[in-house]
């Protein structure tokens, strides 16, 4: 039997690394110099508990990104091994109800507490392992007297302890690539970028062009797990989206400041088009604003060639703004040296998800993202991840379909 990957991600890379784990040979595509360079590189890394999906009465989004949780850390030391220990994990989360939150603070309590109570039932009879933490202790709400000199209390209504966490996505994509290079059942294609696939009735044959070299292949089985070219390739096979998409560019910023991590905590200010601070252990520090960092949206099929990079003044532009927002809630965050922040990297990623409108919309499907996950005809599978959060165990459930048809 042999397996195409399409998308070196952290999706694609889970896939891969279960197949070859079964001595089943893997060719893994991917567009860029090297695997997990896009957006399973650039983003936050949250383990997410459903705590900021409150806008899904139904808990149909918690209970999803639940199961991704529990089983996250497990399914990467299963491929892995111990260096899932090194990955540096940020501090507990603080949860920020915004004065201009699109639900009360009772509302975002309530919804805290139905998440845990989630946890604990997905939970049951399987062993902990987050990263260190244990997210079966219950979020808790602080008295002001206890956040008051870190938040202001003009713009909060109230905080919440969590023990919801973040994993630095850079550390734990070099980590991944050590792991695809050296597994010999794990071919990477470097700079092939996939336009097609043709399902077949024995196999699937993928239509893609290295360095500028158009060419066929046939295989077994062919998995998409492409994230912003996922639909795109979906529609050569026969897959048609079911419902309105919406593709975002987001941009933010990531300091190496020891010092300034120490003074800020990680916070997740919640509920509407606000922004996130994550301090990780070894010092560095993501913040995003997003108001600022929210820098493009689209409904093609395929997105636009949005810059990853900004020039140096859009990038200073996007620096201040994302301070002076997390500012007006986070007042240090306003004060941190100038040169420190000059040094900051603007960093950006696409975000692909259901819906046709922005979170600044109350009745935004993007308040959900439970409609996700592996689908299959036949030898051709696609994997809608969602969040970075379900991709290992996304990765082991269409690993495991490939397995038992072999």
């Amino acid at each position: 039997m042999n397996v195409a990957v399409l998308g070196g991600g952290l999706q694609g890379a889970c896939v891969a690394m279960e197949l070859a784990s079964a001595g089943i040979p893997v060719d893994l595509y991917d567009e860029n110099d090297r695997c997990l360079t896009q957006a399973s590189a650039q983003n936050e890394g949250k383990i997410h508990l459903g705590y900021v999906y409150a806008k899904d009465r139904s808990l149909t989004t918690a209970r999803t990104l639940i199961r991704g949780a529990v089983s996250f850390s497990s399914l990467l030391r299963r491929w892995l091994g111990g260096g899932v220990d090194t990955i540096p994990v940020s501090a507990p989360f603080l949860y920020v109800v915004h004065s201009r939150s699109m639900l009360t603070d009772l509302e975002v309590e309530n919804h805290l507490r139905s998440s845990h109570e989630i946890a604990l039932e997905e939970s049951r009879g399987i062993p902990l392992e987050y990263f260190g933490g244990d997210y079966r202790m219950p979020p808790t709400r602080m008295s002001e007297r206890e956040w008051d000199t870190v938040f202001d209390r003009r713009a909060v209504a109230a905080v919440f302890r969590t023990a919801e966490i973040s994993v630095d996505s850079e550390v734990l994509a070099a980590l991944v690539r050590a792991r695809l290079a050296s597994d010999p059942k794990i071919h990477c294609f470097a700079r092939a970028r996939v336009h097609g696939a043709e399902p077949e009735r024995n196999g699937v044959t993928v239509d893609f062009e290295v360095s500028g070299s158009r060419a066929r292949a046939r295989y077994d089985h062919v998995v998409n797990t492409l994230w912003d070219g996922r639909l795109a390739v979906d529609r050569t096979a026969g897959f048609e989206p079911t419902r309105p998409w919406l593709y975002r560019i987001k941009h933010f910023l990531r300091l190496s400041a020891p010092s300034l991590a120490a003074t800020v905590p990680s916070a997740t200010i919640v509920l509407g088009p606000f922004g996130d601070v994550v301090a990780y252990g070894k010092g560095n520090l993501d913040l995003s604003w997003y108001p600022v960092g929210m820098r493009g949206t689209a409904s093609t099929i395929s997105p636009p060639e949005w810059p990853r990079v900004l020039d140096e003044p859009a990038a200073r532009e996007v620096r201040r703004g994302i301070l002076d927002g997390l500012g007006e809630i986070i007042p240090a965050c306003a004060s941190f040296p100038r040169t420190v922040v000059e040094s900051g990297i603007v960093k950006g990623g696409i975000i692909v998800a259901w819906g046709q409108t922005g979170i600044d919309d109350p009745r935004s499907v993007l308040h959900e993202r439970h409609a996700i996950g592996p689908q299959s005809r036949g030898r051709y599978h696609t994997v809608d991840t969602g969040k970075l959060t379900m991709a290992p165990l996304f990765g082991k459930i269409v690993a495991d379909r490939i397995k038992r048809a072999a």
